[in-house]
């Protein structure tokens, strides 16, 4: 796994309220209520413009952002510098999806080149209330499976990428989120070595559903079908699969380089 730019900071014994901005590779990470698991490829070498970054607000309310830089390989991880440390400032902050991004757009709004953008979706899951609430800046919307079976598309894009337009708006939408629902988050590159129909997406709906299961297997299966369907001219690619467990736990990883 390669996720480009990594931002490692101060060494934390606990992963509450602690934000990771492009963390260095874990099999999977533990996160109270929640369990993630991240795959990143650069189409280039260990370089690429795939990013993600995740805070644990509460030990049932966790808050990600993941996106895509213009370009494949080095090009897209140039323009990281500038995306993740603004993605610093703002992941912290108790604000909406939808504010997250607007605000990450007006900074990025003039230090982009104009034929340069980030695509990126933000969103916070809330297992107290339920709820996992999406807003969407040009990126590929997520895939959410129910415990039940059930898998629905959810968070198209409500505004355009990042960085184009100053005054650019995007909105929240929030839907019901229970204990063994999975969310799976993704940058094109995954979408378009996996889907003809991009739209439609029925080859990832498909295998997000298939035979049920954890996130983990949810995350398996998505990543041998990537294995078995090879791509000639692969771009960036990243992959975050999030489930709530039905019991809490107490959220700590020893020796993990974070940003307080």
């Amino acid at each position: 796994m390669a996720c480009g730019v990594h931002r490692p900071r101060l060494l934390h014994m606990t992963l509450l309220n602690t934000l990771f901005v492009n963390p260095a590779p874990r099999p999977a990470w533990d996160l109270g209520a929640f369990r993630m698991l991240a795959e990143c490829r650069a189409a280039e070498g260990s370089l690429g413009g795939d990013f993600y970054a995740l805070r644990l607000r509460g030990p049932k309310r966790l808050a990600v952002v993941i996106g895509d830089a213009c370009g494949r390989g080095r090009e897209g991880a140039s323009l990281l510098p500038s995306v993740l440390s603004h993605i610093e400032e703002l992941v912290v902050r108790p604000v909406p999806p939808s504010h997250l991004l607007r605000h990450l757009n007006r900074g990025l709004v003039g230090q982009l080149s104009s034929d340069r953008f980030v695509t990126g979706a933000a969103i916070e899951i809330d297992g107290q209330a339920g709820t996992v609430t999406v807003a969407n800046a040009g990126h590929v919307p997520a895939v959410l499976r129910r415990a039940s079976g059930e898998v629905r598309i959810i968070g198209r894009a409500s505004g355009p990428p990042l960085g184009i337009l100053e005054d650019s708006s995007y909105f929240d939408e929030t839907y019901q989120f229970g204990s063994g629902d999975v969310i799976v988050l993704m940058t094109d590159g995954i979408l378009e070595a996996v889907e003809t129909d991009l739209q439609g997406m029925p080859t990832l709906t498909a295998l997000v559903g298939q035979g049920g299961g954890s996130g983990s297997a949810v995350h398996r299966r998505l990543l041998a079908q990537l294995t078995a369907q090879p791509t000639r001219d692969p771009d960036d690619m990243m992959l975050l699969s999030l489930e709530l467990m039905a019991q809490t736990r107490v959220a700590t990883l020893s020796g993990i380089q974070a940003l307080a």
